[in-house]
């Protein structure tokens, strides 16, 4: 866990090298994130072009699954995006991260090896989570008008393991935009 955290600072933090966009904007990503398309929740991001066609995000999310639980999640990962003269872009992306899940409901209990019943107390399940995306719609908007803000839709194929001792696949859709933020001179 220590390790993933310094690799999502180190993300985070790094200078842009070969990069596409001004070295003076902060692109920040706001999205939805539906949890089985349905199941509503909220992601936050960095992204950074490192080179050409390729970049690094970090973000944060979370979800709601109602009445069966809710989702805490940490992610980085590398995306391949071109984007046409127009603005219209494809994406595909891979991932790694960390999902915290709480159950909703009741009482968790327990049986020892003599039977006995107890109640037990959760924090919740730790797990990995791989990720892969795939860009189904991305448009610049700066290609052609002076906004700075890139919108998205993507696809989205995540796994928690372990999930009772297998891989449990989810999916998602992400829909959001990247406002790409002005710094000060020497900024970033």
């Amino acid at each position: 866990m220590k390790k993933l955290v310094v690799l999502l600072l180190l993300v985070i933090f790094t200078k842009s090298v070969y990069g596409q966009e001004d070295p003076k904007q902060l692109p920040i990503n706001f999205s939805y994130f539906g949890e089985t398309l349905i199941h509503p929740g909220l992601e936050i991001g960095y992204e950074n072009n490192f080179y050409k066609w390729f970049n690094y995000t970090a973000s944060i999310g979370t979800y709601v699954h109602q009445r069966h639980h809710s989702g805490l999640f940490l992610n980085a990962g590398l995306n391949w995006r071109y984007t046409f003269s127009i603005g219209y872009s494809l994406e595909f992306g891979i991932g790694l991260g960390y999902l915290h899940t709480w159950q909703h409901g009741g009482k968790t209990y327990t049986v020892d090896d003599y039977g006995n019943v107890s109640e037990k107390t959760v924090f919740g399940h730790p797990s990995f989570m791989p990720t892969v995306k795939i860009g189904i719609l991305g448009w610049d908007l700066r290609k052609k008008t002076d906004i700075p803000m890139r919108i998205n839709i993507d696809a989205i194929a995540f796994g928690q393991l372990p999930y009772n001792n297998y891989f449990m696949p989810h999916f998602a859709l992400k829909a959001g935009a990247t406002y790409y933020f002005n710094l000060p001179a020497g900024g970033r």
